[in-house]
């Protein structure tokens, strides 16, 4: 049984991994979670506790245009297009495989549901971690399991939870994962801890000053025995950290460039307010109001130089804001490599560049692909150990590896273009197989368009073309 300052203990990367994973969440999260954040910069004599609570105001009136956000739901959009075949071979009428893909997390998420919902996670944070758990009940046989639902089930936790973990060499030099603890519940009155080791597993209950949310007492302590020989957590890291266990967020940097262009939109609205709203200087006894019609009355013996009047800086500093802002969106799309996919203001880019900006988004999102596909991987293996049955020989996971985009209405144009300048049968009926190819995703139907049209051209009596409109 461990100690209240054990249980308390975590890696020494935890408490930097936890904030920055944080102020990347709330980044695309958006919203009051955001604002709660207090990422504009303060201006001087701005207090958010003061009377007049300038900085407050100033927060509710920033719109925050989330890029973050919008990079996430591209690279989902583009990794989930085709979900993934899986071939379970004879495990396909498997009650216990029906339940464990249609409802992974025992609260009604699909596998492809769960993955795409971690992916997203862990692209934002660096990293997340997945446990593969069965309740540990006895029962006698599988039939007895599928009638009570037990059965394996995936659950996800996120940097913070995970408070301590430990990876150590095997006999064969591989990296395995020797201890973790993560923190199952967290209320305002208790904490939930689990500690995993490969023999067995540790729970602890502890209570919480109310006021301070400090640890107090271990008010509940349970042992189990973990029947697999190994923990089973995986952690899913889309780009891998040189400290095992931990990874490196892939919109760091657009968070970062999201928050400059956030203040940029602050200093913009406050701009705009000045100029439209110029400021009143005048003497305490002068009696007058900014506005249209407003009367201004002066003492008599008021000294000429001390005349009231409006101090209104000029517009011409918004186009500079507006400049930088769009610089730093142009920015954020070359950083991503999604220039060619989002419709951008100004001068177009060339073919080859268009070209190259694919290459490299096609390059990172099969780098995602890949790791997805190895943690579906681990997962299923778990699943197997937990339930005892063997995976089939032919059993296989496959994410597609190519996210190659083209732009067909320019592909279409050419190909039409090419067929018009070549006015030759065989050429022509290239270009319709192009075409076809081009219009038709599956491939069965493409071919047996295209069969039929090399049959209609072979009938046709001699001296007939192909017309490129057909």
């Amino acid at each position: 049984m461990q100690t209240l300052e054990n249980l308390q203990y975590t890696h020494p990367a935890y408490q930097d991994h936890t904030q920055n994973a944080e102020y990347l969440y709330r980044s695309y999260i958006g919203g009051d979670l955001y604002r709660a954040g207090d990422y504009l910069t303060r201006y001087f004599g701005e207090d958010s506790d003061g009377h007049s609570n300038l900085y407050t105001k100033r927060l509710n009136s920033t719109p925050l245009n989330n890029y973050v956000k919008t990079t996430i739901d591209i690279y989902r959009s583009f990794l989930f297009r085709e979900l993934p075949h899986r071939n379970l071979g004879t495990l396909s009428k498997n009650p216990l495989v029906s339940e464990w893909v249609n409802d992974t997390d025992n609260d009604g998420q699909s596998m492809d549901s769960f993955l795409k919902t971690m992916n997203d996670y862990a692209m934002i944070m660096g990293n997340m971690w997945i446990l593969v758990d069965k309740p540990l009940y006895a029962v006698e046989t599988v039939a007895q399991e599928i009638q009570m639902g037990i059965r394996p089930y995936a659950c996800m936790y996120s940097p913070s939870a995970v408070m301590d973990w430990e990876y150590k060499r095997n006999i064969a030099g591989k990296k395995v994962l020797e201890y973790i603890k993560v923190i199952e519940e967290n209320t305002s009155y208790s904490t939930t801890i689990s500690m995993w080791y490969p023999d067995y597993i540790e729970r602890y209950t502890i209570s919480k000053d109310s006021t301070t949310g400090a640890m107090e007492t271990i008010t509940d302590y349970n042992e189990y025995v973990n029947p697999l020989g190994y923990i089973p957590f995986i952690n899913h890291a889309p780009i891998p950290a040189p400290t095992k266990g931990m990874g490196y967020s892939l919109i760091e940097d657009v968070a970062d460039t999201q928050k400059y262009i956030y203040n940029m939109l602050s200093e913009l609205e406050q701009t705009v307010r000045i100029s439209g709203h110029p400021t009143l200087v005048k003497t305490s006894a002068t009696n007058a109001t900014a506005g249209a019609g407003s009367i201004v009355t002066m003492p008599e013996d008021l000294d000429p130089g001390l005349t009231p009047f409006l101090l209104q800086p000029t517009g011409a500093t918004i186009g500079g804001i507006l400049d930088t802002i769009d610089k730093q969106v142009e920015s954020i799309q070359k950083t991503t490599h999604t220039s060619a996919v989002q419709g951008t203001k100004g001068s177009p880019m060339s073919g080859v560049a268009l070209q190259t900006e694919r290459q490299l988004l096609n390059a990172k999102l099969s780098d995602l692909a890949d790791t997805l596909e190895e943690t579906e991987k681990k997962m299923w293996n778990m699943w197997s150990n937990w339930t005892g049955i063997e995976l089939p020989q032919e059993f296989s996971i496959d994410y597609v590896d190519t996210f190659d985009i083209r732009d067909q209405h320019s592909e279409l144009e050419l190909l039409t273009r090419a067929a018009d300048n070549v006015p030759h049968d065989v050429f022509k009926h290239y270009i319709h197989d192009s075409i076809v190819n081009l219009l038709v995703e599956d491939p069965a139907q493409a071919t047996d368009i295209k069969k039929i049209i090399a049959e209609e051209h072979a009938a046709m009596p001699a001296g007939t073309t192909l017309e490129s409109d057909e």
